[in-house]
């Protein structure tokens, strides 16, 4: 029996709302973002850059931002006690992080490299680029933690050091570990478009998948890739997802039981964020690979559910509407690519 969808409740601001609110950059809502190396900024006082705040589908778990670096800049010193996963849209730059003076590791990175911040870490962020500025889209834990301790000094100025997630000095660039089918462990990917994944079957034809546990945070993050012709199943889960298109190009459709569906055009860089128990799919429409980057729930390592139920998380295909996948093998044929699944039948 399909589940229905949950309906949002509004009690007033939160404490992540308030603190939103004080930090006094722009807010973007919504499902869908069109491309994040545009979006407009605000100055950031915390930061010491230009960032806007990414708070889509209602969600008070986790969250997103961006931040711009101008050329030959840096942020300024950051440490929380809250996660961040680290996708970079735009630039070429380096960051380094502590716990001590001594312990200090700087590693650098560029497009499409993915890297999490050791939990409770200080950290800076370097544009190595003397003409261009860098984009950085971010995801966080920052909602769920604000609004359990409610308290900005414990979350921004907790004094306390987790050892056991910081690997000093080499070790932090070379711990990589591919622990199972679809499972990798490490600190930094430099290009999720490169990266090799595993076969996903079960989330559509040819579709290849990959999970990570970055810098032993327990925030989930997965990479998916969508050969040409391929698209996803329809699928749904809980609130705190949000997708980075890194490659390629297509559409995402959406719906909730009951309600019309809407189908978004993709881009690179384009990010959406489906709301609680809201149906999506994702769809190759391009002539090459299709990759996006997403960020949700626990990472594989620290999962608190390790159960699936596909009965009510998936919709086979051949239980969806028919016209969902005749409209999709129309747009590839106008886009000269053939559909690896061509009908569903009826």
């Amino acid at each position: 029996m399909l589940l229905p969808f949950r309906e949002h409740l509004d009690f007033g601001p939160t404490p992540y709302d308030l603190l939103q609110q004080k930090e006094g950059i722009p807010i973007v809502r919504g499902n869908v973002v069109n491309d994040v190396t545009t979006l407009e900024l605000g100055k950031w006082e915390r930061m010491g850059v230009l960032g806007c705040y990414l708070n889509l589908s209602n969600q008070q778990r986790t969250d997103a931002y961006v931040c711009e670096i101008p050329p030959s800049s840096q942020t300024l010193p950051q440490r929380h006690l809250f996660e961040e996963i680290v996708y970079v849209a735009k630039g070429r730059g380096a960051t380094t992080v502590w716990q001590d003076e001594k312990s200090k590791v700087t590693f650098e990175w560029g497009p499409g490299a993915i890297f999490a911040i050791p939990l409770n870490s200080t950290y800076i962020h370097f544009n190595g680029s003397g003409s261009e500025p860098i984009r950085l889209f971010v995801g966080t834990t920052c909602p769920a933690m604000i609004n359990i301790f409610h308290n900005e000094d414990f979350i921004f100025r907790n004094p306390f050091n987790f050892r056991d997630r910081f690997h000093e000095g080499d070790e932090f660039l070379r711990y990589n570990k591919h622990v199972t089918d679809r499972y990798w462990e490490t600190n930094l990917v430099p290009d999720v478009n490169h990266f090799p994944l595993d076969d996903f079957p079960m989330k559509g034809k040819n579709v290849k998948h990959m999970r990570y546990t970055l810098a032993d945070t327990t925030y989930g993050c997965h990479v998916s890739e969508f050969p040409a012709g391929c698209r996803s199943t329809f699928h749904r889960h809980g609130p705190g997802a949000v997708i980075i298109i890194t490659q390629g190009e297509g559409y995402v459709v959406l719906w909730r039981d009951g309600e019309e569906r809407q189908r978004h055009d993709f881009k690179v860089g384009t990010v959406y964020s489906p709301n609680d128990l809201m149906w999506h799919g994702h769809f190759n429409t391009g002539k090459g690979n299709m990759r996006h980057f997403a960020m949700r729930g626990d990472s594989p390592k620290y999962s608190h559910d390790r159960f699936r139920n596909p009965a009510w998380t998936m919709i086979p295909m051949a239980d969806e509407d028919p016209a969902i996948q005749r409209e999709y093998v129309e747009i590839l044929k106008g886009n000269g690519v053939e559909a690896a699944v061509q009908v569903v039948e009826d």
